[in-house]
């Protein structure tokens, strides 16, 4: 993937957890929440769907060992996030998009 990119990515480091929204820069934001900026770039998007957790999980791995071992990108700095696009009421089941900052190797 990429050397010296984010902390978290380091094997057995813990990982920062966030929830969010997508806001302008006009959106009002109240004072007990954090901003994050996101600069624009490139992202790598994947989607998948079946059962939930699991089927994140396997996309999210084959990008290590599948995708960016043999294509000319790796990870930039920035947050990956995840997108919930739809979900069965129990969770059980989920389509869902990884989105990867990424750049040209």
């Amino acid at each position: 993937m990429s050397a010296d990119v984010d902390p978290d990515y380091a094997e057995g480091s813990e990982l920062t957890y966030l929830h969010g929204v997508a806001v302008t820069e006009a959106a009002d934001i109240p004072a007990d929440l954090d901003v994050i900026e996101v600069p624009a770039g490139t992202w790598a998007v994947f989607r998948t769907e079946g059962g939930y957790p699991a089927a994140l999980q396997s996309v999210w791995a084959a990008t290590a060992t599948d995708r960016f071992p043999s294509n000319p990108w790796r990870l930039r700095p920035g947050p990956s996030l995840v997108s919930i696009l739809d979900r069965t009421e129990d969770f059980s089941t989920a389509t869902c998009e990884l989105w990867l900052p990424v750049e040209r190797a």
